[in-house]
């Protein structure tokens, strides 16, 4: 139920009824579901240190940060999609960037990890660049550089 004041109009707003699309939420399973990954990866690297399988510990450590600092990022993401906050162009990038893991993975005689990787990159770039997802972040709405009209 919304409240009004004469001179402000609706002044408080209830809340809708849950019309975010499902790609926007989609996507943002996707973002979660690879922090995940990247936090077991941090995990499993933390683990390989602790028992002493690696042979330098500074570069284990550093690739389990880097694993943790990743799955963060992603997470962020995914909250700031399922919140419909404008984020798509840092969302489009990420999804870029799994293009050419995938050719390096097909290149190093995993092919089928390799397409899974391109598989990922268009899934994500198709969720994100969807017209409700656009929509309902209102990307594209406001004009660059817009001065006062």
């Amino acid at each position: 139920m919304n409240e009004t004041d004469a001179d402000m109009g609706a002044v408080t707003e209830t809340p809708g009824s849950g019309d975010r699309p499902w790609t926007l939420t989609a996507a943002a399973i996707l973002f979660w579901l690879l922090a995940t990954g990247l936090a077991a990866a941090g995990v499993w690297g933390l683990a390989q240190i602790a028992t002493g399988q690696v042979d330098t510990v500074s570069g284990a450590v550093g690739v389990a940060l880097i694993a943790f600092l990743g799955a963060l990022y992603y997470w962020f993401i995914g909250r700031k999609l399922l919140r419909a906050e404008d984020i798509v162009a840092q969302a489009v990038f990420q999804g870029l960037l799994w293009l050419p893991v995938g050719y390096y993975l097909r290149e190093a005689a995993h092919p089928v990890i390799g397409i899974g990787a391109w598989a990922l990159a268009a899934a994500i770039i198709g969720l994100v660049l969807s017209g409700p997802t656009r929509r309902a972040v209102g990307f594209g709405d406001r004009r660059p550089f817009a001065g006062g009209e």
